[in-house]
């Protein structure tokens, strides 16, 4: 592999780790990933996208190849090369800060705000999906109505929201504690700036953190308007956690038995929700489940 990226990107590389079908090098203290990419869709837009952020803030930036190519083809796997930003620690400080930042317009087609058709449309296909599969995954059949509720909850509030004047900003397609999903480039999408903080608040309960306060402070301090506060409540409703386990248990990359982790924590998370919709109950708010 060293030779490959001698040959592909004229580094000259002493030592090279690999995890996974991923390859980390370092020179002249630069951090690189050679990254096999799975979906090469909309990477041009990405790419460019990556080459405007990379003047005003630290993300990962793209090299291209020396056919001035994002994908470098490697044994019939795509490949592209991240020169990697190294930050020590995330936190919802740093999110907030990336969220605040005001994409131009013609980056459009990476918008994902589009939450209603988004989430109704991925509901449809994995509730159609397990009715084909179900027999084979009892807990998730046991546990999957549930966790569809939340998301049609999710669904109705966004429906009822007056979006005209949301912010859109710098988000993710998923949050985390991670520095490298934070600045990857690939991770990157235009949304609603509380998409990111959600996102976040939620990876962190279920990662056994406590929110409660934090949650508060944040509530408190950011002045949402009613349009965005039910924005939020609807991304706290809707169960990525859940859904996200869920595929990777259809596609065998864990056991069922995970989704566990999950639904024990139903009643505490239950609470979280109930905290946030209580912070913004008013005449437009009212969710009858969540009062008592």
């Amino acid at each position: 592999m060293k030779n490959t990226i001698n040959y592909y990107y004229n580094l000259n590389i002493n030592n090279i780790h690999q995890k996974d079908k991923n390859y980390y090098f370092n020179i002249n203290n630069n951090n690189y990933l050679l990254l096999k990419c799975d979906n090469i869709e909309e990477l041009d837009d990405i790419y460019k996208l990556d080459s405007y952020l990379i003047q005003i803030l630290p993300v990962h930036k793209i090299i291209l190849n020396i056919n001035n190519e994002i994908i470098t083809k490697i044994n019939d796997n795509n490949y592209l090369l991240l020169q990697l930003y190294i930050d020590n620690k995330v936190d919802l400080n740093k999110i907030i800060e990336l969220n605040n930042i005001n994409i131009p317009d013609y980056f459009s087609k990476l918008r994902r705000d589009n939450w209603s058709l988004l989430w109704t449309n991925k509901i449809d296909y994995l509730e159609y999906q397990l009715s084909q599969i179900g027999r084979k995954y009892p807990i998730i059949r046991d546990s999957f109505n549930y966790y569809i509720g939340l998301a049609e909850n999710a669904i109705i509030l966004v429906n009822n929201t007056d979006k005209r004047n949301i912010v859109l900003g710098l988000s993710h397609r998923r949050i985390s504690s991670n520095f490298f999903d934070l600045y990857n480039p690939l991770n990157i999408v235009i949304d609603i700036r509380i998409r990111d903080v959600c996102e976040y608040f939620k990876y962190c309960f279920f990662d056994n953190i406590d929110i409660s306060r934090e949650l508060e402070l944040f509530l408190n301090y950011n002045n949402l308007d009613i349009n965005e506060g039910k924005l939020f409540l609807a991304r706290m409703l809707f169960p990525t956690y859940y859904f996200d386990l869920y595929e990777k248990v259809i596609n065998n990359e864990i056991d069922e038995s995970e989704i566990k982790k999950i639904i024990v924590k139903a009643d505490s998370y239950e609470k979280i929700l109930k905290q946030i919709y209580y912070h913004f109950k008013n005449n437009q708010l009212n969710i009858e489940w969540l009062e008592h």
